[in-house]
């Protein structure tokens, strides 16, 4: 009996073994996932941080206004482009640019005015609605480098009050001449009067000062222009999670559809179907000509059904164009459609198509974006993805879902989509073979 025993474990382990694409499939998938996750979620803790994409609009044009964005642009954490606001506003709205400032007329003379608090420039962030954590980060660059800027002009021109509201205090227990604790005096008492409204004074400058009336001894300090964020999509709703998930996981499971669809390719012509189909007699390309076509109506039909269920089940709604909507569900049935018949031809079996579609089908879902949204890559994984047609489905539904894009956008990941189709029943009649 146990003789029996293991001479039946080694003739299965021997029939793994022989399965070479299956056997590079189950130790290859888990190296390349672990790899692309790690990568997203910090790796070691050392990668370089991915820049944030920002869109530089300044219509001051002052020196000061200059200085903070070449401090900007310098920033390691930034890609900063210079742009008109018509361009960064279209930039931003697309998603071609996480975020954009915008510098207003006048902000080089109010700011340089930093201990006057009643009248403050009015600094505009616009960001991607899915960008929120980018434009906190961006908020706290912008704050950073014009303090410094706005504080080195300052004090070249005007009062320095730094600190100066607890000098009285400090300076009786001091070891400086008499004459200079006086001066210093004079100077501490005529800078806590310039922190203390006066009555007439605009209603900015009473805010300023609290509930007791005067301001805190570092509110002079304070940031020398007020900021104004504003999330800017196409779409009236903005970023919708719901949305993108219902993107991916239809995209994902339609490709699988696809796979199991070109599978039954295969079994029909081990039973022998294909042979007797032939008979007729009927070309190849009517053939797997049909088998295209039913599997881009299956698949166009679940990716619509599993849309529409998102849609009744969380209330995001088609925002940009409805026949770019569906130009991009068409374009993604038949790109499964192609996939499928194209591993079939690559597979040449059940067996060794359905490793080779679990690696390929993977590979495609991962860096297309429908586990992890794109705009979480690091910004060569970005680049890179371009190339992925799962990419371009996507961020179509996406485009025509919760950013509210036109028609040009879809019919761009439409062409994406049906080209690769195209190519993919290409190869597949090239390498299908009618016999196992």
């Amino acid at each position: 009996m146990m003789h029996a025993l293991i001479a039946l474990v080694r003739t299965q382990l021997q029939l793994y073994l022989k399965n070479r694409k299956a056997l590079i499939t189950h130790l290859l998938m888990p190296v390349l996932i672990a790899t692309f996750f790690g990568s997203l979620f910090g790796g070691s803790g050392d990668r370089e941080m991915a820049r944030l994409k920002v869109a530089w609009v300044d219509e001051d044009g002052s020196a000061l206004s200059q200085r903070i964005g070449q401090q900007l642009q310098q920033d390691g954490k930034l890609a900063v482009q210079v742009m008109t606001r018509a361009e960064a506003e279209a930039a931003v709205r697309k998603g071609e640019r996480r975020a954009a400032l915008l510098m207003p007329a006048g902000f080089g003379a109010q700011a340089s005015r930093w201990w006057d608090r009643r009248q403050l420039p009015e600094v505009q962030l616009w960001y991607d609605p899915s960008e929120a954590l980018s434009a906190q980060l961006l908020e706290g660059l912008l704050a950073q480098h014009a303090m410094r800027e706005t504080l080195a002009q300052g004090f070249k021109s005007g009062p320095g009050a730094g600190g100066l509201a607890t000098l009285e205090s400090e300076l009786e227990a001091s070891e400086l001449p008499p004459l200079r604790r006086e001066q210093l005096k004079v100077l501490a008492r005529t800078v806590n009067e310039l922190q203390t409204p006066q009555p007439g004074e605009g209603p900015a400058t009473a805010a300023s000062g609290g509930a007791s009336g005067g301001a805190s001894p570092g509110e002079v300090l304070s940031l020398p222009y007020a900021l104004k964020t504003q999330a800017l999509s196409a779409g009236q709703a903005g970023y919708n999670g719901y949305a993108h998930s219902f993107s991916g996981m239809g995209v994902q499971f339609v490709l699988m559809l696809g796979v199991e669809l070109g599978v039954g390719l295969l079994m029909a012509r081990r039973s022998g179907m294909w042979q007797r189909l032939r008979a007729a007699p009927l070309s190849r390309g009517l053939l797997l000509g049909s088998h295209f076509l039913s599997i881009w109506i299956i698949a166009s039909v679940v990716l619509l059904v599993v849309m529409a269920a998102g849609m009744a089940l969380f209330g995001f709604r088609v925002q940009g164009s409805l026949p770019g909507f569906l130009l991009v569900v068409l374009g993604m049935g038949a790109f499964t459609a192609g996939f499928g018949l194209a591993l079939a031809a690559m597979g040449g079996s059940p067996e060794a198509t359905r490793g080779l579609a679990i690696m390929a089908s993977l590979m495609l879902v991962m860096l297309g974006g429908a586990w992890v949204p794109s705009f979480v890559f690091p910004a060569w994984l970005q680049d890179l993805t371009l190339w992925v047609p799962l990419r371009w489905a996507v961020d179509g539904l996406d485009a025509m879902t919760w950013r509210g894009q036109g028609l040009g956008t879809a019919a761009l990941a439409a062409a994406v989509l049906f080209g690769s189709a195209l190519l993919l029943t290409g190869l597949a009649l090239w390498r299908f073979r009618w016999r196992e």
